[in-house]
């Protein structure tokens, strides 16, 4: 009788030990250097075209997983004229089926710099196109009362990353 309340007692405990999750998606990788195309010449603000000049950025990705799940950070190598305020890294977690990343951003409310900057709130997320490169898109929310002459509301536009060599040392 001892040995089967041995036996029951390892059964249960195989039955309360946690498992590992096999069927989530496994997120594809960015590793490397990419080109960042930021589409401006197809932003909309409040849905509505309120185009500028698209910028292309170098920025070098790393992604790394835990048991807490998948991070990747971009730093961006690539200075920023338009707006040196910018964030130089942004870190994206894997989600279902795409990377998401978030948060505070100060924003320029004019391309060139003029009509200051408002601290908006960006979200986006990038999917993998199967062949290395990334699509998605990026949103700033604008609090009121928002830039000059414009007020409150959200910018969109598309943004894309194409891998590449490394550069060379500096």
């Amino acid at each position: 009788m001892k040995s089967f309340a041995i036996v029951i007692a390892g059964c249960t405990a195989l039955t309360l030990a946690p498992a590992a999750n096999a069927d989530r998606p496994e997120p594809v990788p960015m590793y490397g250097y990419y080109n960042a195309l930021i589409d401006h010449s197809r932003q909309t603000f409040n849905g509505l075209p309120a185009a500028s000049d698209p910028s292309t950025f170098l920025g070098l990705f790393t992604t790394n997983c835990d048991v807490n799940g998948c991070l990747s950070r971009w730093l961006r190598e690539t200075e920023i004229t338009q707006n040196p305020n910018a964030p130089a890294e942004f870190e994206y977690r894997w989600n279902n089926d795409r990377w998401e990343s978030g948060g505070d951003y100060p924003f320029y409310c004019n391309p060139d710099g003029s009509g200051g900057i408002v601290n908006t709130q960006r979200s986006e997320w990038l999917k993998s196109n199967g062949d290395g490169s990334f699509f998605g898109e990026r949103t700033f929310v604008v609090p009121a009362p928002g830039c000059p002459g414009q007020g409150p509301g959200t910018y969109w536009l598309p943004i894309s990353l194409t891998p590449i060599d490394p550069p060379p040392p500096r």
